[in-house]
């Protein structure tokens, strides 16, 4: 069986979804979600900070999925 963390569906700053996936770098799960599944208007975490904490979740031997909103109705988005 294998185990997956969702991405994180309330707003939380930047610094701590930053501690949560470093946290869960060495949690069980072998699949993590990460990304801004929710609202566009959280925008306090850029696209590139999403990537990093990739990275670094990738290098920790998770398999890493991108997540996004499902319905992008602006260039913004």
């Amino acid at each position: 069986m294998k185990y997956s963390l969702g991405p994180v569906l309330y707003y939380w700053p930047k610094e701590t979804l930053e501690d949560f996936y470093q946290q869960a770098a060495n949690c069980s799960a072998d699949t993590i979600y990460l990304g801004e599944a929710v609202c566009s208007k959280r925008r306090a975490t850029k696209v590139g900070d999403w990537i990093e904490m990739a990275k670094t979740l990738a290098a920790s031997g998770k398999q890493v999925v991108l997540s996004t909103l499902a319905l992008v109705q602006a260039s913004s988005e």
